[in-house]
């Protein structure tokens, strides 16, 4: 039975992908053309939202949220969560009850349609190619979530190859401190067996998304930051922690923390 499963699922990749593609296609197609009519941005993120809800359908991921009552839609927020598979950007960009920008580097913006969106959008630019220019583009995110534009970032910088939390950056900890917003852990959990790092054959799946209570950076300086980058991380993993003892039949320990 599982070999069969595995050959229907590398039948299946290539018309997936090719699905992943099209909503890229279409929805960014329609993302633009709507840009004239609202410099907000929210015209923009709905149209990102049914992209990544397509993209999930397409790949057989069912999606689910919890945790929306820790988060108010009238409060700007650092949105900062784990990263294992490429599934994580639309579980949080489907799911995310409110909107948000992301960061990416400057060539991305530069690419047919996906990067016509995050221009369109608002989404912030980060030019990596001097230390002069980076830190023009941090300010310019900085002044950005100021102004009330919540940031989701990825603080461990690039996904996990085991699904397990690797070193936190500290820049996005920084962003957070200096804009005077609260940090919300999210945690992902499920999307590394549905499409881990180095595959290309997504897997038919659940994926939850655990929205964790906001972390008050006024309590902060740059000197302790190291402890909100401790908090931060712990809030995170206790939820990895409680899904790894499910799957071993085993309870939660005392320290795990259960968003619900």
């Amino acid at each position: 039975m599982k070999q069969i499963k595995r050959i229907l699922i590398y039948l299946w990749a290539p018309f997936a992908n090719l699905l992943w593609y099209a909503h890229t296609v279409v929805m960014a197609t329609i993302s633009l053309l709507l840009c004239p009519f609202d410099r907000s941005g929210a015209m923009q993120h709905w149209c990102a939202r049914w992209w990544c809800r397509l993209v999930a359908w397409s790949i057989f991921a069912r999606i689910r949220v919890r945790g929306q009552e820790n988060i108010l839609p009238d409060r700007t927020y650092v949105y900062m969560a784990n990263h294992s598979s490429l599934v994580d950007t639309p579980a949080l960009f489907a799911y995310l009850p409110y909107q948000f920008r992301i960061m990416a580097k400057k060539e991305l913006f530069y690419i047919p349609f996906m990067g016509w969106h995050l221009w369109t959008a608002g989404n912030f630019q980060v030019d990596r190619s001097d230390p002069r220019k980076t830190a023009l583009s941090i300010k310019k995110v900085v002044d950005g979530v100021r102004s009330g534009k919540s940031l989701a970032v990825f603080p461990e910088g690039t996904r996990s190859p085991d699904g397990k939390l690797r070193e936190f950056k500290s820049g996005a900890f920084k962003i957070a401190l200096r804009s005077g917003v609260p940090i919300v852990p999210v945690t992902i959990r499920g999307a590394s067996a549905l499409l881990p790092k180095g595959s290309l054959a997504p897997r038919p799946g659940k994926v939850e998304v655990i929205i964790g209570k906001p972390i008050e950076t006024s309590a902060f300086t740059e000197q302790t930051l190291g402890a909100l980058i401790d908090e931060t991380r712990a809030a995170i993993e206790s939820n990895l922690v409680e899904e790894a003892a499910t799957e071993t039949g085993q309870a939660p320990s005392e320290n795990a923390v259960t968003t619900a």
